[in-house]
């Protein structure tokens, strides 16, 4: 049986042609069925070898692709719950989910030591995912199974001290603690990540000195007097909180994502107005097209060419929808490796390649993105309401325009109660720089919304290849 199970699936017609003489002459053998019906069975077998797997298997995969879509458009949070706990080990998976539960307009809440459980789940009030403990890098679910008994016997942690106190020692260490506290599962304490981080070994050995003395019998006459409610550990010294960037950085490297903001937040203006595509979008473009696409350096992975020698940088670039590798090799590694540098903001002009699964950029040319707007602004304008501008205010604008000078056209937009609209397009003396710097002084001076560009949106211009240019110039074949 099962040979003949193979030679169906192999699709040889010789070798059916050997296992139909075994299979007619056992049937009249075993079951005295005559060869006419044995042959009319053995149709059946070798007609259902030709489709019946795939059509099978089609109809469970629409089965369960109608029960996932079914589950996701009616219970998206349980969904995405369960949905995130199955990738929890893998960082990658966890923050396309995320990004899928954002476009959902569901929020997923960062870890707290008194919330959340194993996994991820729904919180109370159904409308948000609460990050799961174990799913935190460098957080095993056995030492998560200690802390969550020791919660449901004596209720929330009041302190970090509260916490190595009540759990048992050989499931808690400094390494634990350390990833727990730099990702703000500790934040719901009441203390900056930094007065924790500085406090673990302390509070550990403190806990280790109780547990000592409680196995010994002893008991301190200070620690009696002292029992009294939970609370901050008071005689810890406290620390301003870590930097911004410092904080995110954790964040990313044990949740996945960032929690608490985004190292790109400052940029997303620059971003929305600059960039022709994000990486959502990149895989609609053709393939081998050109574009212009900002982010972060999230990651750089360097080597050297089996084929040339020569050295390369394999760049993921990160903005606030993804991620997409970006190829720098030969000339232009030389030419912008001293941008190469991790949590670098970048703007990258160059052609995407969509003919693998996922796209990849090569690029023509890199810059720092705070220099986008100086290079693709074609104008900049000043929207003025003349219901609230005084004449003096026009002075204003005018030692702004100095302080920024440039080379891009400044307009000023006299924009009138009724709606109408005035356009004065300043002598060229009044030119200025585009920046953020520029954006943020024109806002406060006059409002919000008051600086506006006009954006070149024109993709750059595919560089031809070395190869091709020796085609074009008429001799040698491609490489």
């Amino acid at each position: 049986a099962d040979l003949l199970r193979r030679a169906m699936g192999k699709k040889k017609a010789e070798e059916m042609a050997v296992h139909r003489e075994i299979f007619v002459k056992g049937c009249a053998e075993k079951n005295q069925i005559p060869a006419a019906k044995a042959n009319q069975i053995f149709d059946l077998l070798e007609k259902f070898a030709g489709y019946g797997f795939n059509k099978s298997h089609a109809a469970a995969y629409a089965i369960v692709a109608y029960q996932t879509a079914w589950l996701k458009a009616n219970h998206p949070v349980e969904f995405l719950s369960a949905m995130l706990t199955n990738d929890m080990g893998d960082t990658a998976k966890v923050t396309i989910l995320v990004n899928e539960a954002k476009q959902f307009g569901i929020e997923v809440l960062s870890p707290d030591l008194n919330e959340s459980g194993v996994h991820f789940f729904p919180s109370p009030d159904g409308k948000a995912i609460r990050f799961g403990l174990a799913a935190i890098k460098g957080v095993g679910e056995g030492a998560v199974e200690s802390i969550l008994k020791a919660r449901r016997e004596g209720g929330k942690f009041a302190s970090l001290s509260d916490l190595c106190e009540r759990v048992d020692g050989r499931a808690v260490n400094r390494k634990m603690l350390e990833a727990l506290a730099k990702c703000g599962a500790f934040d719901s304490l009441g203390e900056t990540r930094a007065t924790l981080l500085a406090n673990i070994e302390r509070a550990l050995g403190r806990a280790a000195s109780l547990a000592s003395d409680k196995a010994r019998g002893q008991s301190s006459l200070f620690g009696v007097l002292d029992e009294g409610p939970k609370g901050k550990d008071e005689k810890f010294a406290r620390l301003p909180e870590l930097p911004q960037s410092e904080l995110l950085g954790y964040e990313k490297e044990l949740l996945g994502f960032y929690v608490t903001g985004h190292p790109l937040t400052p940029f997303a203006d620059v971003l929305e107005k600059y960039s022709l595509a994000n990486t959502s979008t990149l895989s609609a473009l053709p393939d081998r097209g050109t574009t212009r696409i900002g982010g972060m350096i999230s990651a750089i992975q360097q080597g050297f060419s089996k084929k040339s020698g020569k050295p390369y940088a394999l760049v993921t670039l990160e903005d606030l929808h993804g991620t997409v590798q970006v190829l720098v090799m030969n000339e232009n590694y030389d030419k912008f490796r001293e941008l190469l540098v991790v949590n670098k903001p970048l703007l990258v002009l160059g052609e995407v390649n969509n003919g693998e699964d996922k796209p990849k950029i090569f690029p023509q040319e890199l810059m720092p993105l705070e220099d986008a707007p100086k290079k693709f602004t074609k104008q900049v304008h000043f929207r003025l309401h003349t219901a609230h501008l005084k004449p003096d205010q026009l002075a204003s604008v005018s030692q702004l325009a100095q302080a920024h000078a440039g080379r891009v056209p400044l307009f000023l937009c006299f924009m009138r109660p009724g709606g109408a609209v005035i356009f004065l397009q300043t002598h060229e003396r009044f030119n200025v720089t585009p920046s953020l710097a520029l954006q943020k002084a024109a806002d406060d001076l006059f409002g919000e919304e008051t600086y506006y560009v006009k954006v070149d949106p024109t993709p750059p211009e595919r560089t031809p290849r070395k190869w091709e240019k020796r085609n074009n110039g008429g001799g040698g074949g491609e490489e």
